[in-house]
């Protein structure tokens, strides 16, 4: 969806001579396109239950990449998203493509628990614990809460409708595992006004 949005706007400014523009977009279709690559040599380590080692990322960058690829659908949900960059670099211990699977799934999550309410935000936090040497990533929305909090991270435990898209239930349980195969901890729960998932991740050492 993306890389179909950047192409069309892409051409939409060389149509009105925005050369610089459409180069913009060219080169966010290349990233994508890299992306993507790194998206299928992860999953298929995957099918090989044989995933990559956690390595140092760093956890704004994709917290905001995930916020880049879900940008069409935030828009067109009239989703606000409340989101601030952590005044200093936090770098945890994981893998860039599956952890961004987790955040895109999360968010996703948010959106459509808040689908016909008056108000939709998303706030999005980053919280280093130097003390524990950890890093927490929390999503809050200001949906209808979660129903079954002792059964959200169960395979095929969905609040949709049997038949809806995207109904299987499987998102947070993969997500958790994934979280889980990281050495970090995801959870949920209800907070006053909506739901709130925290993501602790072990923060990635200095290196000298």
């Amino acid at each position: 969806m993306a890389i179909r949005s950047f192409a069309e706007n892409g051409a939409a400014f060389l149509e009105r001579g925005r050369a610089e523009r459409a180069a913009e977009n060219l080169g966010r279709i290349s990233d994508m396109a890299n992306r993507m690559g790194r998206i299928i040599k992860n999953l298929r380590a995957f099918a090989k239950a044989a995933p990559e080692p956690a390595r140092r990322v760093g956890l704004a960058a994709v917290v905001e990449s995930a916020l880049e690829v879900l940008a069409r659908r935030i828009e067109q949900s009239g989703t606000e998203i409340d989101w601030q960059r952590p005044d200093r670099a936090t770098v945890v211990m994981a893998g860039e493509v599956r952890l961004g699977q987790v955040v895109v799934n999360l968010l996703s999550n948010a959106m459509e628990a808040m689908a016909g309410r008056e108000t939709r935000r998303i706030t999005i936090r980053i919280a280093p614990d130097d003390a524990a040497g950890l890093v927490r990533l929390t999503v809050r929305d200001t949906g209808p809460g979660i129903a079954d909090l002792s059964r959200i991270f169960d395979p095929f435990y969905s609040t949709k409708e049997v038949g809806a898209e995207e109904g299987m239930g499987l998102g947070l349980s993969i997500s958790y595992g994934i979280v889980e195969g990281f050495g970090g901890k995801l959870r949920g729960e209800n907070v006053e006004g909506g739901a709130l998932f925290t993501i602790e991740l072990q923060q990635a050492r200095e290196i000298a």
